[in-house]
């Protein structure tokens, strides 16, 4: 019997809906496909290159798993490392902020 491939974005909305109803977003497991660019605006390719370089869009990676060959992101992770972004209340603040990390 064939089985319907979901595309990423519904996966991610079915996670999303999950996490809404309550479950806990360390148990959510989603496919780098998933995340990228429907959550943090970069390409699956910048996402590989920042699992190597631990730097991504200028600050330090999301967190992932491995499972086998798969690459995994926790919604809690990605979440987290949203939430932590640069939110900055001047361009004069984020300009020192800019020269602080360079």
């Amino acid at each position: 019997m064939p089985t319907k491939t979901q595309s990423p974005g519904d996966i991610l909305a079915s996670a999303l809906a999950r996490y809404r109803d309550g479950f806990d977003p360390a148990l959510i497991e989603l496919p780098e496909t998933a995340i990228f660019p429907h959550l943090i605006p970069a390409q699956p390719a910048t996402a590989r290159k920042a699992r190597t370089t631990g730097s991504l869009l200028g600050r330090p990676a999301p967190r992932f798993v491995k499972r086998g060959r798969a690459v995994r992101y926790r919604l809690k992770d990605v979440l987290d490392w949203l939430a932590d972004g640069d939110a900055y209340g001047s361009t004069a603040e984020a300009h020192v902020a800019g020269r602080a990390s360079a």
